[in-house]
């Protein structure tokens, strides 16, 4: 009996806690607002200042190929929005349907406008942060951002001939633009930035005296450099 009694006393041991987890715990229904993933980010864009140095094509052009090089600053107030203000320089090239149209078979110039710099300046919104794996080897922390911005594009008349002078051809358009870009964080804290941004201008045109509504969709690629922070 003396010897029996100890194995007793462990096999109640082992049943106690075994009995103890068979016995869920009803904590009732949670609601979507009550469930929530903490997960600190590993690059956190708070406080910090942010310069990006980009190239950039403006492709969508019926007649003119904008390149674009575009320096840009932004203060990052918290992980979610930044002011920014972006200074741009190109120039625009003729396209083939451009010089069809200006050959001696067609003869007919169209009244084309290319890039040649700009400045504007508003707000980032970054509502996604998120996480890559590649080949299940590397993982790439990014965020998803829209800009929108406001400010002034300067474009030149293709053809000479069209108003009497150098002063006439260039057009200083009032511009408002939105996109949607992506910051692929690298592992000094840097990042590469990819941005595709569709631009809008009010353009006087010093040929026919007149006023259009000119789209500018362009795509930049660059390198940010981001400092500072908590």
């Amino acid at each position: 009996m003396n010897r029996t009694r100890p194995l007793f006393l462990f096999l109640g041991l082992l049943a106690s806690p075994l009995a103890q987890a068979e016995d869920p715990v009803d904590i009732g229904a949670l609601k979507n607002a009550e469930i929530q993933v903490v997960q600190k980010a590993l690059y956190s864009m708070d406080d910090k200042t942010e310069f990006t140095m980009a190239g950039g094509l403006i492709p969508f052009d019926p007649y003119t190929l904008g390149t674009k090089v575009q320096l840009s600053y932004a203060s990052h107030t918290t992980n979610s929005k930044a002011w920014e203000v972006q200074l741009g320089t190109g120039f625009g090239m003729k396209k083939a349907i451009y010089r069809m149209l200006d050959s001696p078979a067609y003869g007919k110039v169209p009244e084309a406008y290319r890039y040649l710099g700009s400045i504007t300046g508003g707000v980032l919104w970054s509502p996604i942060y998120a996480k890559m794996n590649y080949k299940g080897q590397r993982i790439f922390h990014h965020d998803v951002y829209i800009p929108a911005v406001a400010g002034v594009t300067v474009e030149q008349a293709v053809d000479r001939n069209l108003v009497a002078s150098a002063i006439e051809r260039l057009s200083f358009s009032p511009t408002v633009g939105v996109g949607l870009g992506v910051r692929v964080f690298l592992h000094n804290g840097n990042a590469l930035r990819v941005e595709l941004r569709d631009d809008w201008m009010m353009q006087h045109r010093g040929g026919s005296d007149t006023w259009a509504i000119k789209q500018n969709v362009g795509l930049h690629v660059g390198y940010s450099a981001i400092s500072g922070g908590k």
